[in-house]
């Protein structure tokens, strides 16, 4: 597996997307999958469907609605899956025959779907039982078989055909499960050598789920609620003003929205988290504790937290330093017993585009006594 550090799911979202451009070469199925997925940046490349084979014309047909006649359909159906012990092309190529189930299932012609089921079972059980096909294509082999997918190993696929429009999920628990495990997969398989086609569907339900499903619920937030919102913050940076060149309207200047210092961040967390939490309190002065006078950036009373804003502007604060920082402050706020059960939660801002020590700095910082969550973000020019 290939070592990738990414701050962000979007940047993962981003790599992924350029592994599939560079994996779909000239392949017709390919590049017509990707293109009905729709996916962003896809290069259009015309498609002659008549110089193609007759099973490369039944397997896009259903991608791009383009005509095919029975005859065709019936031809293929009658082909066997070997010449002389060399398998033909659809023998292993699942995504293909999926496809094919496709168009076959817009016509209302029992025949046809009885001559379907036929061509698949002289060489779909072979392969679905053989060590070829990976977990993927394993799923999609049970959805061509019209298999139970209750059993499915992994998210992905099930999640790909329900926002397909194909009803293989039960109910909205099913559907949230299947949600919570695809993020984990997103991240696993991505790096992984998967097929660009099976990286094309992630990156449609990834942008799926975004589109549909809200990121935490709207009440009775929790401490992980919190931290997932603040963790897909970098989501919406994406739209975040950082023009290079000139501006989007008309004779319009340039625009960067900058942020310089701590208190910018410690602001835009204010502005996002204020329409949720109307108890929210900024630069909350606690006891003071000898000569100091300790003073947290922000407190969620009804969840008892506070939140340790950082800002890194440039190499001279070192990671170590930071630590340090946090765990100094971090003592003194749960010194006073009215906060000594708060949750500390650290923010941190990176101007420096050092994502490599990222994970070391959050690893080191969640080792403090209690800090609950560590965030870090880098800023929107760097993403």
């Amino acid at each position: 597996m290939v070592s990738v550090d990414y701050p962000n799911l979007y940047e993962l979202r981003e790599y992924a997307k350029k592994k599939v451009i560079c994996g779909i070469d000239s392949d017709p199925l390919k590049l017509c999958f990707v293109r009905f997925l729709e996916l962003d940046n896809i290069p259009s490349v015309h498609i002659d469907v008549e110089n193609l084979t007759l099973y490369q014309k039944c397997s896009v047909a259903s991608l791009q609605f383009s005509h095919i006649s029975k005859s065709d359909l019936y031809r293929l159906f009658g082909r066997a899956p070997r010449i002389d012990q060399t398998p033909m092309p659809w023998v292993s190529d699942v995504i293909g025959v999926m496809t094919i189930k496709w168009f076959v299932d817009q016509y209302e012609d029992d025949k046809m779907k009885e001559m379907y089921k036929s061509w698949i079972s002289k060489f779909l059980c072979r392969e679905s039982n053989s060590v070829k096909l990976n977990n993927f294509e394993q799923d999609i082999v049970q959805y061509i078989q019209e298999s139970d997918m209750n059993h499915c190993a992994t998210s992905t696929i099930p999640l790909f055909l329900h926002y397909n429009g194909k009803q293989i999920i039960s109910d909205q628990n099913e559907l949230r499960i299947l949600i919570s495990k695809f993020f984990i997969e997103f991240k696993e398989q991505v790096l992984s050598k998967v097929s660009p086609l099976i990286i094309a569907m992630m990156i449609y339900c990834f942008d799926y789920i975004n589109r549909t499903q809200p990121v935490v619920p709207p009440k009775n937030w929790s401490l992980n609620d919190l931290s997932l919102f603040l963790n897909h913050i970098p989501d919406g940076l994406r739209r975040w003003t950082w023009e290079e060149e000139k501006g989007r309207t008309r004779n319009s200047k340039p625009v960067k929205w900058l942020i310089e210092n701590e208190y910018h961040v410690q602001n835009i967390l204010y502005v996002l988290l204020a329409p949720i939490f109307n108890d929210i309190v900024d630069e909350i002065n606690l006891p003071n504790i000898g000569q100091k006078n300790p003073r947290a950036d922000l407190y969620l009373p009804s969840l008892d937290t506070m939140i340790e804003v950082k800002y890194r502007k440039n190499s001279k604060k070192s990671f170590p330093m930071l630590i340090g920082e946090i765990a100094e402050d971090s003592g003194l706020y749960l010194a006073d017993s009215k906060y000594e059960n708060a949750k500390l939660v650290c923010f941190l801002w990176d101007h420096t585009r050092s994502t490599q020590e990222h994970t070391i700095f959050r690893e080191g910082v969640l080792k403090l006594s209690g800090i609950q969550e560590c965030i870090v973000i880098c800023s929107p020019s760097f993403m």
